[in-house]
C-alpha cells in the first residue's frame, strides 16, 4: 500500500527567501544536525544545507516537512536510503 501511495503522491518543494522550506514527498528524516538535513524523499535523497537549521514541522503519514533557518543547497543524489557507503563498503570495491 505504501508503495502505491508513494507513485500517486505529488513531490512538491516549495523554498521561501531561503529561510523556510517546505516539501511534500518525504519519506523519513536520515539525519540531521544545526547544518544539514538529509531526507528520503519519493524523488531520491535530498540534502539540505545551511546554518541554524530546525524542522519545524514533520508528518510522515502526509509526507508533509517544514524546515526554517538560513539555507544555502538543496542537493538530490540517487543514493538508496539504507545502502551503507562506510569504511566497509569503500574496503571492498
Amino acid at each position: 500500500m505504501d508503495e502505491k501511495r508513494d507513485k500517486t503522491r505529488t513531490h512538491l518543494l516549495t523554498l521561501t527567501n531561503r529561510t523556510q522550506l517546505a516539501i511534500e514527498g518525504v519519506q523519513h528524516v536520515e539525519n540531521f544536525d544545526d547544518d544539514v538535513i538529509m531526507l528520503s524523499t519519493d524523488m531520491g535523497i535530498l540534502t539540505i544545507k545551511g546554518h541554524n537549521l530546525r524542522i519545524h514541522q514533520l508528518d510522515l503519514d502526509s509526507g508533509s516537512f517544514v524546515a526554517e533557518g538560513d539555507i544555502d543547497s538543496l542537493v538530490y543524489s540517487r543514493k538508496k536510503p539504507g545502502k551503507s557507503d562506510g569504511t566497509w563498503a569503500r574496503l571492498w570495491r
